[in-house]
């Protein structure tokens, strides 16, 4: 054998006697799905001035959690010189064994004003009863609404 081919197949034995040791198979090394409940937020919403409401729409994955979920959105928006903010709820429902994972909608009524198509902050939680919350604050770009004819 040649000899500059010796340390490559030591060090392939040593890794392959290593791997074995601990017990994986070439191969298993991969990510394990999180254990924790995540949520995330679509880059774009709708505004609908008229009805002084706005929609916006993201992901939810529950880990290893399991119970009645739903979701907290609270909305904010620079408008002029107020500040436009709401509150509303994504309706999902459980965080089971066959649903681990979705889509979710919220639309989020203004306190006072009207949200406008722009920039604006995302405050969403994800609550997994009896006691699990996860939380995250994005940026959102407000795009107007337009009804699906």
């Amino acid at each position: 054998m040649h000899p500059a081919r010796h340390p490559l197949l030591a060090a392939g034995l040593a890794m392959a006697a290593t791997v074995a040791t601990i017990g994986l198979a070439p191969g298993a090394a991969v990510a394990a799905p999180t254990s924790t409940p995540a949520i995330s937020v679509d880059w774009f919403g709708s505004a609908e001035p008229h009805a002084h409401t706005a929609t916006v729409r993201g992901r939810f994955e529950c880990g290893a959690e399991r119970g009645l979920a739903y979701i907290e959105v609270h909305l904010s928006q620079r408008a002029r010189r107020t500040s436009v903010t709401g509150f509303g709820f994504g309706v999902i429902g459980a965080c089971t064994d066959d649903r681990t994972a979705g889509t979710w909608t919220a639309t989020v009524p203004a306190d006072a004003g009207a949200f406008r198509p722009g920039p604006a902050t995302t405050t969403a939680r994800l609550v997994v009863e009896p006691n699990s919350l996860t939380e995250t604050t994005e940026r959102v770009r407000l795009r107007p609404h337009c009804p699906r004819r």
